[in-house]
């Protein structure tokens, strides 16, 4: 079989490369392992409650992008908005942490605040350091100085990334750790209040079906989808790639969101030096515990971060706490998520964990108000960015790219990125091509 192009995996940026290329009658042939598609990008129902593979929120800071994915989606994704606090000392603060202080002991709050302005006044007055030595432990000491660092920023991404923050660079931030100004910080430590700092202060979410109705809207009409079959071989001397079946597709051009260390072991004659980089990557794991459960809504907040090490988990929250519909009329549902690296975890162990600290939060009352589990692992899910990965994945990116190989989306790029940029490398990888 021969196609223009071959699009590996299903995820939103193989989606979007095939719509793209779909709506402008080019050939094309997407393959995906799973017979669902969607990617990490999925929702589980089960007993009237639907489950997404952790935090799936959708937002769009590009309206171009927008309105292609309205397209396809229509107006079944409502805007919502976000609350998500913190849970430190015993309380609640507002999100994100490094601005809203009130509430928290006077001693914690004093050392918060004063090292902040410590802080921003020696990056202002003092002599600035070489973004040579720049790693996430000392650009957290420098932008929000001691406090902030020892009760948040440390423990919450020790636990998070599983990895050491000397080691972790600071190319992933970007947008996803808001730094605020001195007057938001002084003011959120004199008045509790909500914030809309971050990049998701409000999102897009349907009343049922889950995430899973992005995708599953993208790919509506799509013909030449193959679902159920993976890709185990990548010839790019001769252009072929051979799939597990032992079935072989030849193509001009190949797509692919696969992770980056997957698509290089698939490769035929890949250079050893690409080979050692690729090796080099790494990527934390979450494992994601889902319950379904009887009863009230118990808290308001979208999610909670748990920065402190009596909790296992970083991150809980509750969908149904924004979109009630996600759970059958009389419930609700609430979510915890682990990260590691290595092994997967024991799921026994996380469960009573899980339930016993979710009692102590008052957020439930007894195991017997559960009536749905939903176990959901996430390989990889989070790119790490020590100081090999950028040199990585340039020199591989750019030897596939010479290929007629165009890895997109968040594993493709080996990146930490959001559900609209793997979109909009989808398309753009798809106008390429075109134009080509």
């Amino acid at each position: 079989m021969k196609v223009q192009t071959l699009i590996a995996g299903g995820g939103l940026a193989g989606l979007a490369c095939a719509r793209e290329l779909a709506d402008g009658s080019r050939s094309y042939l997407l393959i995906e392992k799973q017979k669902e598609i969607g990617g990490l990008c999925r929702s589980v129902l089960d007993r009237g409650f639907s489950f997404d593979y952790t935090g799936h929120f959708l937002h769009f800071h590009k309206p171009a992008l927008r309105q292609w994915a309205s397209r396809y989606i229509g107006k079944v994704f409502k805007e919502r908005r976000r609350h998500a606090v913190i849970f430190s000392q015993g309380g609640y603060s507002e999100y994100p942490y490094q601005e809203n202080n009130a509430g928290l002991p006077s001693s914690i709050l004093r050392e918060n605040v004063l090292g902040y302005l410590e802080a921003a006044l020696h990056r202002r007055f003092g002599k600035p350091e070489s973004p040579t030595t720049q790693n996430f432990e000392r650009w957290c000491l420098e932008v929000f100085g001691p406090g902030i660092s020892r009760h948040f920023m440390f423990p919450y991404n020790r636990k998070l990334w599983k990895f050491p923050l000397r080691q972790l660079t600071t190319h992933w931030m970007g947008r996803f750790v808001p730094s605020p100004k001195i007057r938001e910080v002084v003011e959120g430590a004199l008045t509790e209040k909500l914030s809309d700092s971050g990049y998701n202060a409000t999102f897009l979410y349907p009343d049922r079906g889950g995430i899973s109705l992005l995708p599953q809207g993208i790919a509506q009409g799509l013909s030449s989808v193959w679902r159920g079959a993976a890709i185990q071989r990548i010839d790019l001397q001769h252009r072929k790639a051979r799939l597990g079946s032992g079935f072989e597709v030849d193509f001009e051009f190949l797509v692919s969101s696969l992770p980056l260390p997957q698509l290089a072991n698939l490769t035929e004659g890949l250079p050893a030096r690409l080979q050692s980089y690729a090796k080099t990557l790494k990527a934390t794991s979450i494992y994601n515990i889902n319950f379904g459960l009887k009863g009230k809504q118990p808290i308001p907040y979208s999610w909670v971060y748990f920065p402190e090490n009596s909790f296992q988990f970083h991150r809980a929250g509750s969908v149904s706490a924004c979109v009630p519909t996600v759970a059958p009329s009389g419930h609700f549902s609430l979510y915890v998520e682990f990260s590691y690296r290595g092994a997967k975890p024991n799921s026994v162990q996380l469960g009573r964990h899980a339930v016993r600290k979710l009692k102590q939060l008052g957020w439930i009352q007894s195991e017997k108000q559960i009536v749905s589990r939903v176990d959901l692992d996430l390989p990889g899910a989070y790119v790490i960015y020590d100081r090999h990965r950028d040199e990585a994945v340039q020199e591989i990116l750019g030897f596939y790219q010479k290929k007629g190989v165009y890895s997109v989306g968040r594993y493709g790029r080996w990146e930490y990125g959001s559900m609209e940029s793997a979109l909009e490398q989808g398309i753009q990888a798809a106008q390429v091509i075109s134009a080509s």
